[in-house]
């Protein structure tokens, strides 16, 4: 389903000014931690000749109404000047804090953030290294459980960091319904900053509703078998029956036998909680968040009522689309590529 581009007035800055040549791209909100990333084609080759390579790109969409907050906001990465326009490729504030070019953090037993919350080590880091003025600590909050930096050394990637702790906060209030927290960014008028989020229940109230009478052009999904057994360090955990066989999943061991199974529990129910891949394509929710809870008003039973949002993404340009994924957590394709 497209729209009409008079509900569609996508605006594009570069380095704090507007481009005012027509524009056309994506912006892809990959979840599980991944960076954002913008792809944009605009219609003035002349731009090769300035200098915006690492320059800050804000996108607002503007879709119904003029936004107040960017929808995307980053660093130029790449570009490819054709002869009647270029291509751009960005992506969000967390690439100053990984890759080749990103900030590292040399931590030894003289010099380290033991006894710092993640958050507090964030905060602390952000203030103390990132000079960049579009960028602000002021958005962190802790995650709940909090966890620590205690024992962390080496010569470290700290978006690297920021992935591997956030794995160990997990909330146990509900001990079969654990919830998990990921990275995201969260972006104002003049600055973004990083934050931590936990996921909501699935029995939440949603934030929106979609049916075939109301903003959804179609969907399809994928129900997979959830993991029912964890295996660590020789030994495994199951939980409930196998009527449609094991389905296993991997824990690092802990600093005891007890710790590595309630780990591995742990991960089974939130694997539970994972079970459809689901894709739809809609006419509203530009602007919902990864993280939310929306409900499908289907009759198809397996699918109909809440999931979570867990990707995004929206093209732009003469006419819009918006692909939402709901529930199971994106591919993270590092993890299958060998360095």
């Amino acid at each position: 389903m497209t729209q009409d581009n008079t509900y569609q007035r996508p605006s594009l800055f570069i380095g704090g000014k507007e481009i005012l040549s027509e524009i056309s791209g994506s912006v892809s909100f990959t979840g599980n931690n991944q960076l954002n990333t913008l792809s944009v084609v605009i219609s003035n080759p002349e731009l090769q000749n300035m200098a915006i390579h690492n320059k800050v790109i804000e996108l607002f969409l503007n879709n119904g109404s003029d936004d107040g907050l960017p929808i995307f906001r980053g660093y130029i990465n790449n570009f490819v000047p054709k002869d009647k326009n270029i291509s751009i490729q960005a992506s969000d504030i967390r690439i100053k804090y990984t890759g080749k070019k990103g900030l590292k953090v040399s931590l030894t037993d003289s010099n380290n953030y033991d006894g710092y919350s993640l958050g507090q080590f964030l905060q602390s880091f952000t203030d103390e290294f990132v000079t960049d003025s579009n960028i602000t600590s002021k958005f962190i909050k802790d995650t709940s459980p909090s966890v620590f930096m205690s024992g962390e050394r080496g010569n470290l990637d700290v978006y690297g960091i920021l992935k591997k702790k956030i794995k160990e906060a997990i909330d146990t209030t509900d001990v079969l319904k654990p919830l998990t927290h990921f990275i995201d960014v969260h972006n104002e008028v003049e600055q973004s900053g990083i934050i931590f989020k936990k996921d909501k229940l699935l029995t939440d109230a949603p934030v929106m509703v979609f049916s075939f009478a109301d903003g959804l052009s179609s969907y399809r999904y994928n129900r997979r078998l959830p993991a029912n057994t964890a295996t660590f360090d020789g030994r495994s955990v199951s939980y409930t029956n196998k009527p449609y066989g094991t389905s296993s999943i991997e824990v690092e061991k802990q600093s005891s036998p007890a710790e590595t199974a309630n780990l591995a529990l742990q991960n089974i129910l939130i694997s539970q909680q994972e079970t459809d891949e689901i894709t739809i394509n809609v006419t509203k929710g530009y602007d919902l968040s990864i993280g939310e809870i929306v409900a499908l008003d289907l009759d198809e039973e397996d699918i109909s009522g809440n999931h979570r949002v867990q990707a995004k993404t929206v093209s732009f340009g003469k006419t819009s689309t918006c692909i939402l994924k709901l529930n199971k957590k994106p591919v993270v394709l590092s993890e299958f590529i060998s360095s």
